[in-house]
């Protein structure tokens, strides 16, 4: 089957900062205009479940600059989640790009009832240069085992921080908003609810991480880890977010959402992270950018969109 899309690509030069280079912080956005050829019906189950990781590759670790970079930092503020009659609003999201491609996603509060988070890299591939929701990207509320419980969105516009879709990604900031489409008339928090959502929240704190991890169960079942973050072992590039260790998730993980204040009877916590990437010298650990208040202006920009 072949699958088409037009993109109207808006490069946003709106400062929010300065990195450590003293460059500006923009912020990158992506409108998909979906033809008919582009259709969720074409992710069958047999298709969810071919579902492959995305490759990504870490910095490099021989440029170390140690922890110089100065985050844009503010007052801590949660954004309350939606609640709803159904399950916890944790998924999985698929694209088409080349083999079929698998990361994870969490639904978050905003104003349009629409929005998910999820890792920069699960959304724009900084080598290629190019949005990946040119290739039919769908968010699938429950996955597990090729099953949709909730329905699969399609996304309907997206956006990341400049740091990320630039030549040299921070990956201080490989995160992503995704605004999806309605589906049978409603938004997706109106069937799943939401997490709430946290920004410059303390570090070192109990912390509970989901993904689909292709090395546990195929990438088919929603899985956990928990412990106390602290400071990642990865400190090249100016790269100042946290571990979480004993953690065996792998590819596919990617933007799992991170949440403290987690109650396990309901589901539900404040996210302020995502699944980013391991690193070899501290293996069985999972890496993630805290959201910061660069982050929250992103989310700013996307809420009501």
């Amino acid at each position: 089957m072949k699958v088409l899309v037009v993109l109207l690509l808006l490069s946003i030069d709106v400062l929010l900062a300065q990195d450590a280079a003293n460059s500006t912080v923009g912020i990158s956005s992506a409108i998909v205009i979906r033809p008919r050829s582009m259709s969720i019906d074409f992710w069958t189950q047999e298709r969810m479940k071919a579902a492959k990781e995305p490759t990504i590759v870490p910095p490099k670790n021989s440029s170390s600059t140690g922890r110089a970079m100065s985050i844009s930092t503010g007052p801590q503020l949660t954004v309350p989640g939606h609640t709803s009659d159904t399950t916890s609003p944790l998924a999985r999201a698929l694209n088409a790009r080349g083999r079929y491609v698998a990361t994870t996603g969490d639904v978050i509060p905003s104003t349009s009832g629409d929005l998910v988070v999820t890792a920069g890299h699960c959304v724009y591939d900084t080598t290629a240069s190019q949005w990946l929701t040119s290739c039919n990207w769908i968010f699938v509320p429950g996955y597990e085992n090729g099953n949709a419980p909730y329905g699969r969105w399609p996304a309907r516009q997206v956006a990341a921080l400049n740091l990320w879709t630039r030549s040299n990604p921070n990956f201080n900031y490989d995160v992503a908003f995704v605004a999806l489409s309605q589906v049978n008339g409603k938004h997706i928090t109106q069937v799943t609810g939401s997490q709430s959502l946290g920004f410059n929240y303390p570090r070192n704190q109990p912390t509970y991480a989901f993904g689909y991890p292709v090395n546990l169960a195929k990438g088919e079942v929603l899985q956990l880890c928990k412990g106390t973050t602290s400071a990642s072992k990865y400190t090249a590039n100016s790269y100042i977010g946290q571990g979480l260790s004993n953690c065996y998730m792998a590819g596919g993980c990617s933007g799992g959402p991170w949440l403290q204040q987690f109650n396990e009877a309901t589901g539900v916590g404040v996210t302020y992270s995502v699944n980013s990437f391991t690193y070899t010298l501290a293996p069985n650990t999972i890496n993630g950018p805290v959201f910061d208040s660069n982050i929250q202006t992103l989310w700013n920009y996307m809420t009501a969109r």
